[in-house]
């Protein structure tokens, strides 16, 4: 039988359980951000160490994998993130021939985005690697529990966009 990675007596794991605890019920908008951050370290420590990129470097090759041909200020919309940093990442994935740019028919201040074949190689070895990283996240939920878990993040989604519109869609 195998046991969990982290024994339930282990010193980080403890530490991290009473901070958890901290913030109940009450704090759950503060909890999803807590789990964001977890997971956001997790995932610049694995795409730096798989295929030497930032963290905004990996996110623009995952939109434009999942998006197709796209502007930067579409990535930046899509992951929320500051438009600069996603410029930033793609002259650096540019260098690295991981992506390419061709002007944009429909904006001429733009440009469009897409992956080479360099590009989709990485995304490919890289999100292969994630996959099995985010199924042993969810290991201990049931198919019923994701679409519940799926279904609840949306509803609480939906409730941050419309009390502040112009702050996420800005």
């Amino acid at each position: 039988m195998q046991t969990d990675p982290t024994p339930d007596d282990d010193p980080a794991f403890l530490t991290s359980a009473r901070r958890w605890k901290l913030f109940g019920l009450s704090h759950l908008p503060y909890r999803i951000l807590l789990l964001a951050k977890m997971i956001d370290r997790v995932t610049s420590l694995h795409v730096r160490e798989e295929a030497s990129m930032t963290l905004a470097e990996w996110r623009v090759i995952s939109h434009v994998e999942v998006m197709g041909r796209c502007s930067a200020s579409e990535i930046a919309d899509a992951a929320f993130v500051d438009r600069a940093e996603v410029s930033r990442a793609v002259t650096m994935l540019e260098a690295r021939r991981m992506v390419e740019r061709e002007p944009n028919p429909r904006n001429r201040r733009s440009s469009l985005i897409s992956l080479t074949d360099e590009g989709r190689r990485i995304y490919l070895a890289v999100r292969g690697e994630r996959s099995k990283m985010y199924e042993d996240w969810l290991v201990d939920l049931t198919e019923a529990e994701r679409a519940q878990l799926d279904h609840m993040l949306n509803k609480v989604m939906r409730r941050v966009l419309l009390a502040n519109p112009g702050t996420i869609l800005g």
